[in-house]
């Protein structure tokens, strides 16, 4: 489907729109990049969500092309118990399928709130995640986490499971396949374990997604990861109970920031007896992430994906692909604008899987 100059100079103007009113956010590569831990960042040990001091300070200071304000630094704390965050994704996209007509047009991606309460000398907290935006509202995470001795906590409520990189792209292979993403959390409880260089995660969670259990099995999830200044390794495992079929998930990552270049991979295998095949047996996927950043300059960052997903590995020839291109740009304290191109390539029968997304993206972060 060719572009002709009107649909051009539309999309181009959307980029200009986008670029000159809106924003963006950190991303786990941030963390490979500086051999952080996502504690080190977030309120949520696990990454995601509302910043820390330190998370809000390299997002106004460190990551923009022009600082914030040293003395007008805000971390987002209201009091010493109150500390408040939100953020704001707006989209332009253009979809283009070679068996339909192409679509384009405006979004808000996502609108999120947080709070998060911490008496004063207490090692209880309570931590609130509410997404504002597309739509009706809806609880993300809602728990209380109590400090145990050094790094290591324990949380109990609505709670986002711990399994392999956490993309902001919940449209990921990874996070759509394995269905860990931002919208499908879980309640239950979760030990962390944080040492030195490693931290581990236990999770016993209801595996509904749903207020209620609707019957006497669970979701079991464990995750561990290892970190040194330039590379880290991982790895997660999840079994999913139920009467329809056990579900099961296992996989490893991987990250590594050398020579000015930022790497990172996941690859997980899913085993789901509750879907059965054309041969009658349970159903095998397989799914894997490929990224690559670079710095270009200051506050400026390119990120090429590749990902692909084999939605029955028992099935030749039905593989799917993706592939991804973006510009990341942080000009000023918290906002960021990202703009890219991103190809599907799917078997010719499946035509929502062969297409090409122009997309610009502006993302408000306090």
């Amino acid at each position: 489907m060719s572009w002709t100059f009107k649909k051009t100079a539309t999309a181009f103007a959307a980029l200009l729109f986008a670029i000159l009113l809106t924003p963006a956010q950190a991303e786990p590569y941030l963390a490979f990049k500086t051999g952080n831990k996502c504690s080190a960042c977030h309120v949520n040990p696990i990454g995601g969500g509302a910043r820390n001091t330190f998370g809000n300070y390299y997002g106004t200071h460190v990551l923009p092309a022009l600082p914030g304000d040293t003395l007008g630094f805000d971390s987002g704390s209201l009091t010493e118990s109150v500390r408040v965050g939100a953020n704001l994704r707006a989209n332009f996209q253009r979809h283009e399928e070679d068996s339909a007509d192409a679509t384009q047009g405006f979004e808000t991606q996502s609108a999120q709130v947080y709070l998060h309460f911490q008496p004063k000398g207490s090692r209880f907290s309570f931590y609130l995640d509410e997404q504002i935006a597309p739509g009706a509202a809806l609880n993300r995470e809602a728990f209380v986490m109590a400090k145990l001795s050094g790094n290591h906590y324990l949380k109990a409520g609505k709670i986002m499971l711990p399994y392999g990189i956490r993309l902001e792209d919940d449209s990921a292979f990874i996070r759509e396949a394995t269905q860990i993403t931002f919208d499908n959390s879980d309640n239950g409880v979760e030990l962390g374990l944080d040492f030195d260089k490693a931290l581990f995660n236990v999770v016993l969670s209801n595996g509904t997604g749903a207020t209620n259990n609707d019957d006497d099995r669970f979701q079991y999830v464990v995750r561990g990861e290892y970190v040194e200044r330039k590379w880290r390794i991982g790895g997660s495992a999840l079994v999913n109970e139920s009467t329809s079929g056990t579900r099961k998930i296992w996989g490893v990552f991987a990250g590594a920031h050398l020579y000015g270049f930022t790497l990172l991979a996941e690859v997980d295998q899913i085993v789901d007896e509750s879907l059965i095949n054309g041969f009658g047996n349970e159903t095998e996927q397989i799914v894997t992430l490929f990224e690559v950043n670079r710095e270009l300059g200051k506050g400026m960052n390119l990120k090429v994906t590749h990902e692909t997903f084999d939605p029955e590995s028992n099935t030749d020839n039905n593989e799917r692909a993706r592939s991804s291109v973006l510009l990341e740009y942080t000009p000023f304290a918290n906002i960021q604008l990202r703009g890219g191109i991103r190809n599907g390539d799917d078997i010719p029968q499946r035509d929502q899987g062969n297409f090409k997304d122009l997309f610009v993206q502006a993302h408000l972060y306090f």
